[in-house]
């Protein structure tokens, strides 16, 4: 381990992590019927990795400067992601609308919404449902990460 990160930070990403990542993947592949192209289904994968990451994240609790530093620069390198997924989405039928508002989130509901959501996510199993949940996961990361940017 390296001494100049948090040891916190530097259980972010494990293959636990990443194994969680590659199995909602895999579930979410195999329901999504062709519904997204291959770079869509990439950028898919990313949304997905930086949800899981964040969640880890809010889970240690970290105070260190440099953890919410690491999450918000990597919630801000997935925005382009986000957007791709967000515009696949939005072409299938029965495609729902965020439940997630910009404006009416205070900070301390934000984290509430994150866990509910979070839960809900893991439990769905139709991949629109699945798709809709994450993209107001990350919603929600860009609220954070909006918030707490210094």
């Amino acid at each position: 381990m390296r001494n100049d990160i948090p040891q916190c930070v530097q259980l972010i990403g494990t293959s636990a992590h990443l194994e969680q990542v590659e199995a909602i993947h895999a579930s979410m592949l195999q329901s999504s019927e062709g519904s997204f192209s291959e770079p869509e289904m990439d950028n898919l994968r990313v949304i997905i990795r930086l949800t899981v990451e964040f969640n880890h994240y809010l889970g240690l609790d970290c105070g260190h400067v440099f953890c919410r530093e690491y999450m918000n620069e990597s919630t801000f390198s997935g925005i382009d992601s986000f957007t791709s997924v967000t515009r696949a989405y939005q072409t299938l039928l029965d495609s729902a609308e965020s439940t997630i508002h910009w404006g009416l989130l205070s900070e301390s509901s934000w984290r509430e919404a994150f866990a509910s959501n979070f839960a809900q996510f893991m439990r769905e199993s139709d991949f629109r449902n699945k798709c809709r949940l994450l993209l107001d996961l990350f919603k929600l990361q860009i609220i954070f990460a909006g918030v707490s940017y210094d």
